[in-house]
């Protein structure tokens, strides 16, 4: 018995979408300074209390080590050179490494003391908020943060705001804080941020929906945006909206992922030729689409894209595809030019390296079945039951092999395995049942 195995097309990947969960606990972080030894020179006398041997020296290596990232050591160097030099942007330098490493700064106390004396200064203010929230001071750094917020419109403000508020859990202002920034940049960073609180921590999916879908067809369908749609519409199992953004994400990244998604989209809602009409105008994939009209049993067409697949890879599997088509699109399986190009085909295909059991089995078969040539056929299906050895397909058609050799017992002890496991249900398994069991006696 030979049997076309069409591969699955993981209908259920369709609805696993890639989860995007932003941290939403981050804290907003600036870009380094252009450092340069000559900007802490040209401090003036007032700012700078005394000079200390090997400053120069100090600076050089506390720079060094920050670009390379190793802020322990850059920490390390800005913390001796704030201690030596009383210098307030060493102090600057020190706590912002120590953001970067997560570790408490012993200069918290001398930063309050110096927002205080320095209350137009903002960016203290953020290094200060940070510290806070690092410290679970969240009172603290609410405080501060309206007074932030009061006095910058800058909507990095706005985002490390809302911080304090998502940690004491009041969502909803913290909503409200993100939104201002949001409405300022239509960043999709804060706009994800805005979602997940919305759909995880407030149970406002719909509103989290509407958010989303705003940003992707006012702004664009940014991958993550669409993503997290994707992941919602898979959820509420609304099939129409997430083959939307599907094709949305396929059209503006080409990613082959997503065109996948599509068809599978197409296919979960019996709809072939919608998925046959998206791989022929819009996303090439020429497997999927033999695998579609396999499925739609149009095996000339199949045939055609397996013997194009072949000629443009030279993939010796596509030929054993082909020969397989031909075949199964044939009126006529008796006709002998049929059957030779069969035999070409599959013989090239073998030659060339495949030795696939389903192959193995579907060519032994034919050659069986159509009396073409018993032993190749016989020794070709055992070759696929030494890859396995319990497939009843294989086992039937070794079964038949043998029925045509005339070797009744020995067919008979072979096709009971096969009615043992699977009956007699299908024509084919009773056919060869019958006649089997006719030989033997």
């Amino acid at each position: 018995m030979k049997k076309i195995c069409i591969q699955s097309l993981l209908l259920l990947l369709f609805f696993s979408s890639c989860s995007y969960n932003p941290d939403i606990t981050q804290i907003s972080d600036e870009k380094l300074a252009d450092y340069n030894p000559k900007h802490f020179k040209m401090r003036s006398d007032a700012s700078r209390r005394k000079k200390v041997e090997n400053e120069d020296s100090m600076i050089m290596q506390a720079i060094f080590y920050e670009q390379r990232g190793d802020f322990q050591k850059s920490n390390y160097f800005y913390s001796k050179l704030y201690d030596e030099t009383g210098n307030d942007e060493y102090m600057f330098r020190e706590m912002r490494t120590a953001l970067y490493l997560g570790k408490k700064s012993k200069n918290i106390v001398k930063l309050e003391s110096w927002v205080k004396e320095h209350p137009q200064n903002i960016q203290a203010k953020r290094i200060l908020i940070s510290f806070y929230l690092n410290e679970k001071e969240y009172d603290k750094a609410k405080a501060l943060s309206k007074l932030l917020i009061s006095q910058s419109n800058n909507p990095m403000d706005f985002e490390l705001a809302s911080n304090p508020h998502i940690m004491t859990k009041e969502y909803r202002e913290a909503v409200t804080l993100l939104t201002q920034a949001y409405n300022k940049t239509m960043n999709a960073e804060i706009l994800l941020k805005i979602s997940t609180l919305l759909a995880n921590y407030i149970g406002d999916v719909d509103e989290a929906v509407v958010r989303l879908e705003r940003h992707r067809v006012s702004v664009s369908c940014d991958e993550r945006v669409c993503l997290q749609l994707a992941e919602i519409y898979s959820k509420q199992e609304k099939i129409d909206k997430l083959l939307s953004i599907y094709k949305s994400l396929y059209q503006n990244t080409k990613k082959s992922s997503y065109g996948v998604k599509v068809v599978e989209g197409y296919i979960y809602k019996k709809e072939p030729d919608k998925a046959i009409e998206f791989l022929q105008n819009d996303y090439v994939n020429n497997e999927l689409l033999y695998e579609l009209y396999l499925s739609k049993k149009d095996y000339s067409k199949a045939q055609k894209v397996a013997q194009k697949n072949y000629e443009s890879g030279k993939n010796a599997k596509w030929l054993a595809e082909s020969a397989m088509a031909l075949y199964e699109q044939a009126e006529n399986k008796n006709d002998k030019n049929m059957l030779l190009e069969l035999v070409k085909k599959f013989d090239k295909a073998i030659s060339e390296g495949v030795r696939d059991a389903v192959y193995l089995n579907y060519y032994g078969y034919t050659l069986i079945d159509k009396e073409m040539d018993i032993e190749k056929g016989i020794q070709l299906v055992k070759e696929a039951l030494l890859k396995d050895d319990n497939n009843t397909y294989y086992l039937d058609s070794l079964a038949w092999g043998y029925y045509k050799q005339n070797r009744c017992e020995e067919a008979k002890i072979t096709m009971k395995k096969v009615v043992d496991i699977e009956g007699l249900d299908e024509d084919d398994i009773l056919e060869h049942w019958t006649k089997i069991n006719a030989c033997s006696k």
